[in-house]
């Protein structure tokens, strides 16, 4: 079997894969990097125009650039981690991922309407909870239950009014 390359050359066509400089992977890896060196200026400009309408007014730019320059809005809502912890801190028994997800939905339904995946979205944040401490993981009839830590570090620290008195 004869390659695309090879076939072209007997017909005496030219090699749409190949460049003057190289390949197509060659060039389109340096075209790539290209546009992320674009994309990073045109950031830099949008935030500057954002921050100088900021600072001096809208009037720096017409209406179309500074909405242009508006930085995106959030794509989720805030205050996952906030109501994983809350659901953990009146659970009766240790729970699960999906126990979690179904009682932050039940307590904010809005929470994770955006996410692809809300469970992997739980997880993660309880994971996180579990490297700083609040949560403790466990394990019951093979599945991974969570629950509060007894007693966090940050419950160990002196509170301000404590500082003072």
């Amino acid at each position: 079997m004869v390659s695309i390359a090879e076939y072209l050359a007997q017909i005496g066509a030219p090699n749409l894969l190949e460049f003057p400089g190289g390949t197509v992977r060659q060039k389109l890896e340096a075209l790539t990097a290209e546009l992320k060196d674009l994309e990073s200026q045109i950031a830099a400009i949008k935030s500057t125009l954002y921050g100088l309408s900021l600072i001096y007014g809208p009037q720096v730019a017409s209406p179309e650039v500074l909405k242009f320059a508006r930085p995106e809005s959030r794509k989720y809502k805030r205050g996952l981690s906030e109501a994983c912890h809350s659901v953990l801190e009146y659970a009766l028994h240790p729970y699960s991922v999906s126990d979690v997800c179904a009682a932050v939905n039940k307590l904010d339904p809005d929470l994770l309407v955006n996410h692809k995946c809300p469970m992997a979205s739980v997880m993660s944040v309880l994971r996180n909870m579990e490297h700083r401490h609040l949560v403790v993981r466990g394990f019951e009839h093979g599945r991974s239950v969570w629950q509060l830590a007894r007693e966090s570090p940050q419950n160990n620290l002196p509170r301000a009014q404590e500082c003072f008195q």
